[in-house]
């Protein structure tokens, strides 16, 4: 690693591999697999997120600190609310916690658009009107098809228990404030049909 620059002998090479990796618009260095009684390093030599080089290569004055930041949004690792905060005043993510993800302006610098759309999903009166159009076409349906007509419009980072919790929530919005589904039957028989 000395030979290849990447580290030096004085005690400056985890910051000289840190440099190294950003004028590269490689991934930065990752601990994240450390234990107590153990350092794990991960050197990447290939790109993770496209999204992240191209904002790297438009925005080369970023501080450090910021691209950190991001590096930790591309690899899906936690980020503290703090940082959070700051990439989010600079427009740099959206998203919730803990699902950032580039925001709509980095991605359309990057021509990443339909990549950052479905990380969004489709907006709630959209899924309505998905919901709305299936029971007109085939009738009373119990979630499950529901789930399954939806779970890809859904952000593509959710975990499937989100992705159930927001069809449930849905739903029951659908039915308690729109009035314009409403379930019968019970258990196994359980459907959604149109009010």
């Amino acid at each position: 690693m000395v030979n290849l620059d990447m580290i030096d002998t004085v005690g400056h090479g985890i910051h000289a591999m840190l440099l190294a990796q950003r004028r590269r618009f490689f991934p930065l260095l990752d601990y994240s697999k450390s234990q107590s009684s153990q350092v794990i390093l991960e050197i990447y030599g290939h790109l993770i997120d496209e999204n992240y080089t191209k904002l790297l290569l438009e925005n080369q004055d970023l501080s450090i600190t910021t691209v950190i930041g991001l590096d930790r949004v591309q690899k899906k690792q936690p980020i503290t609310d703090v940082a959070a905060v700051a990439l989010r005043r600079q427009g740099l993510i959206e998203g919730r916690k803990p699902n950032y993800y580039v925001s709509a302006r980095v991605a359309a610098a990057t021509k990443t658009e339909t990549n950052h759309t479905r990380s969004q999903g489709l907006a709630k009166p959209q899924l309505k009107e998905f919901v709305l159009q299936h029971l007109r076409e085939f009738g009373p349906t119990p979630r499950i098809k529901l789930e399954e007509l939806l779970f890809e419009m859904l952000p593509a980072d959710l975990t499937e228990e989100k992705k159930r919790n927001k069809v449930k929530n849905l739903l029951t919005e659908m039915r308690a404030k729109d009035k314009s589904i409403q379930s019968e039957g019970r258990g196994r028989d359980h459907k959604w049909i149109l009010t």
